[in-house]
């Protein structure tokens, strides 16, 4: 007999049953485990306040302040990503964890090259962490990891070494290995906005965009107009469809750096999406004069006027790209769309041959 009332309660059990298994491992310091009970609550009833401030209280004990924050926006959605740094350290019977490697409250822009102190004659673990970080400088990420490797293997434990073999690993896309090496640190009290970025890096490819965009938020608090933080951001909102959001990040990052291209070519992608196709047209145009030669941001242009109806500069702009590259395919399929739009649907055929790559 089907007795809806019946699984209802059970339910509502289990939820209470490891709520209070969560209590009893974080009253004993055990904050994992405590996270993997809630975690099981959290999934049977995902609703529940206090079951996300009780995962932001252990997160933020645990050193990982992007995911206390997502479950304190969870268990407060009014509350706005500028306020709840200020419930987070109230929170948390001592706030933010400090480390020897930066004070996050006054933390500098990130420099273009990493400061690489000389290593102590005989400190093997500096040395091969040294190593790592010239060879990371360079490109040279197999070889960095190595380097990394080795000195965790003779005892480096320290989370700056956690955080670079982090670094190496994201460079080569092994994003779920770096994650594990960034919580790692972060529970080891390291925690700066270079880590909150990376992370969230890689949370981005890993598909878990919510917490990314946690990352992101929260690295924002104490750089604001840091260009690479805006332009993550602004993707993370972009792929969670808060374009308008996406759009504030990109404005923002636009006003940092005028002469950024790519920033241009962004905005004016996310202003197409909400329909401003004016506003998406100047942000394509002055991207192609930053970068004249780029083939995708002529080929937004060129979608643009089309759009517009402005098929002369249309086809001006794909004669443009098919000169430097004649066998540009979505070019073809641009030219493709003008042929048709003027009435030339034979002309327009060959062109999407040539963009199917059956022709030419």
């Amino acid at each position: 007999m089907w007795r809806p009332k019946g699984l209802i309660s059970k339910a509502i059990n289990k939820v209470k049953f490891f709520q209070i298994m969560a209590c009893l491992f974080e009253a004993a310091g055990a904050g994992k485990p405590a996270l993997r009970s809630l975690k099981k609550a959290i999934e049977m009833n995902p609703h529940k306040t206090d079951l996300h401030l009780q995962a932001s209280r252990i997160y933020l004990k645990l050193g990982q302040i992007d995911q206390a924050a997502l479950h304190c926006k969870k268990a407060a959605s009014g509350l706005g990503p500028g306020s709840f740094i200020y419930w987070l350290n109230r929170a948390s019977n001592g706030g933010i964890k400090s480390n020897r490697w930066d004070n996050i409250e006054s933390l500098e822009p990130l420099p273009d090259k990493p400061y690489i102190p000389e290593a102590p004659a005989g400190d093997k673990i500096t040395q091969f962490n040294n190593s790592g970080l010239l060879l990371l400088e360079n490109g040279r990420y197999c070889e960095a990891l190595a380097c990394f490797q080795q000195a965790r293997a003779l005892g480096g434990h320290d989370p700056a070494v956690l955080f670079n073999t982090g670094l190496a690993l994201s460079k080569l896309n092994r994003h779920r290995e770096a994650l594990e090496l960034y919580t790692e640190a972060q529970s080891m009290g390291f925690c700066n906005v270079e880590l909150l970025n990376n992370k969230g890096y890689s949370l981005f490819h890993l598909e878990r965009y919510e917490e990314a965009l946690s990352c992101y938020e929260v690295a924002r608090q104490f750089m604001p107009n840091d260009l690479g933080l805006l332009s993550n951001l602004a993707s993370c909102y972009h792929v969670l469809g808060r374009v308008e959001e996406a759009v504030g990040c990109y404005r923002s990052a636009v006003k940092v750096c005028p002469e950024d291209a790519t920033l241009h070519n962004n905005l004016g992608i996310c202003l197409e999406n909400l329909d401003k196709i004016p506003e998406a047209l100047a942000c394509y145009r002055q991207a192609v004069n930053l970068s004249p030669k780029n083939s995708t941001f002529l080929l937004n242009y060129g979608h643009c006027l089309l759009s517009l109806g402005h098929l002369e500069e249309a086809q001006e702009v794909v004669e443009r790209i098919l000169e430097q590259e004649p066998h540009n395919h979505q070019a073809w399929g641009l030219r493709g769309e003008l042929m048709a739009k003027q009435g030339k649907m034979r002309e327009a055929a060959e062109c999407y041959g040539r963009a199917l790559g059956l022709a030419g």
